[in-house]
């Protein structure tokens, strides 16, 4: 795929400002903001016919959002772990995805579309994985994969060093480039024109772009990042399992025992006993003379 850069010559002198103030991020923040307030667009060429043809990956896409690329500037956005000298340019692009009702996913791969602002590599890549928190943005760490391995330098096919296993509900994935700047110069993940499930969210804990979106934003509700594609290109690759709910044991009613009627004793009989006669008296003779 052929790049343009829109902002390439900018990008040159804002790196020669980050090398010569590296000692200072407070002298960082202010020169990057003074030299592009927020110039960082990179647009690729996109073939005829709707963009990239999606690297051949094996196992089973149990998430797919690798279609509807943008072509409209902004096209992406900064997402990438710097050297620890511009820690305040650390930030984190973030999508969401829903596994359905009574199944459980296990993810061993993760494709991203993204460009280069200059000619790169990555030297690899982290992979968060967020439960869903308030407001429909990335709440609690579920999962993490760093420094993962991966193939590519537009559609980057990133396999996780362990796969990740996340049962029935709505999460969010991070993927973040681990690049030096002064060295590499910046990563973007692509954004897609199209939105699913809620719109994709960023943010740069240090301020490092002056933006102010410190903690997690909805990205097309953080002014100075001007974006309007609401969403990001990524597919979930791995194996899918259906659970079978354990059935509730339904109790067995215990049958009441009838009870045995008692028997009422049947009384014996009383034999009368039959009066005997009185004997009558008998005279006596009378004396023989």
């Amino acid at each position: 795929m052929q790049r343009k850069f829109v902002s390439k010559s900018s990008f040159f002198d804002l790196r020669v400002l980050i090398a010569l103030v590296a000692v200072s991020g407070a002298a960082g923040v202010a020169l990057f903001a003074a030299a592009i307030p927020f110039g960082i667009v990179v647009g690729p060429t996109l073939p005829h016919g709707g963009g990239p043809t999606p690297t051949p990956t094996p196992g089973t896409a149990l998430y797919d959002q690798y279609d509807n690329f943008a072509t409209v500037e902004p096209v992406n956005i900064p997402s990438q772990d710097a050297e620890t000298a511009l820690d305040f340019f650390d930030s984190q692009a973030a999508d969401d995805f829903i596994v359905p009702a009574s199944q459980t996913w296990e993810i061993t791969e993760v494709d991203v579309l993204g460009e280069y602002e200059s000619a790169g590599p990555a030297a690899s890549f982290h992979v968060f994985f967020y439960d869903n928190g308030a407001g429909d943005l990335p709440g609690n760490l579920v999962a993490s994969r760093l420094e993962n391995p991966y193939t590519g330098s537009n559609d980057f096919v990133i396999t996780l060093t362990e796969p990740v296993t996340l049962a029935e509900g709505h999460y969010w994935v991070s993927v973040q480039a681990r690049q030096d700047i002064t060295q590499s110069g910046f990563w973007l993940w692509h954004n897609r024109s199209v939105q699913s499930n809620t719109g994709a969210a960023w943010q740069n804990p240090g301020n490092g772009f002056g933006t102010s979106c410190v903690v997690w934003v909805r990205k097309t509700a953080c002014a100075q990042l001007q974006q309007t594609a609401p969403d990001q290109v990524f597919r979930l690759i791995g194996t899918s399992a259906a659970v079978t709910p354990t059935p509730t044991p339904t109790a067995t009613a215990i049958p009441t025992a009838t009870p045995t009627p008692t028997a009422t004793a049947t009384g014996t009989p009383t034999t009368t006993p039959r009066p005997m006669p009185t004997p009558k008296p008998r005279p006596s003779p009378p004396p023989r003379p």
